[in-house]
């Protein structure tokens, strides 16, 4: 995570002042430690890769951060929580931005929640055709789908924040 992303995400839970956070991407527990040292919250975090949730439990251990670790796959693990957030941090499978991002909003954002997707404009792929790798469309046309969708939604106020490889911003008033 780059300094003015980890910079931002600071300054974003010192104002929300989340009493609980759910992240889904762990990898190493760079974020879920930010959160844990900015925050009092209740931290939960979800990884699917074995080795990322071996050195982020190892990281979390570390810094003695008392952060629930789901090594499970996003979809199943988000389907077994059953508490409410306050504020989401989705930094997972790009491909599932909008299943992640759904699911959150019917079953667990808190009322005045938020949600944050990270790298949602793809090394400036999202913006520029010309800078999308043959191999990545895909990715990107999902991305783009979902920024789309999400910043359409009148239920959530939405801003993007081209910071590191960009930031969602999605507040949801009622």
């Amino acid at each position: 995570m780059k300094t003015e992303t980890k910079e931002f995400l600071k300054s974003l839970v010192l104002i929300a002042k989340p009493k609980s956070i759910l992240e889904i991407g762990t990898a190493i527990g760079y974020s879920s430690l930010v959160f844990n040292k900015y925050t009092n919250a209740q931290i939960t975090s979800i990884e699917l890769s074995e080795d990322m949730a071996k050195i982020a439990r190892g990281n979390f251990k570390k810094y003695q951060a008392n952060i629930n670790l789901i090594n499970d796959d996003a979809e199943k693990a988000l389907t077994k929580i059953n508490q409410g957030f306050d504020f989401v941090f989705i930094d997972a499978n790009k491909a599932n931005y909008k299943f992640y991002f759904d699911y959150v909003d019917k079953h667990l954002l808190n009322k005045g929640g938020i949600i944050v997707a990270d790298n949602i404009l793809f090394r400036g792929e999202v913006c520029k055709d010309d800078l999308i790798e043959k191999r990545k469309i895909t990715i990107v046309k999902r991305l783009r789908n979902f920024l789309a969708y999400i910043t359409k939604r009148e239920d959530y106020n939405t801003s993007i924040v081209p910071i590191g490889d960009g930031l969602s911003i999605s507040y949801k008033e009622n």
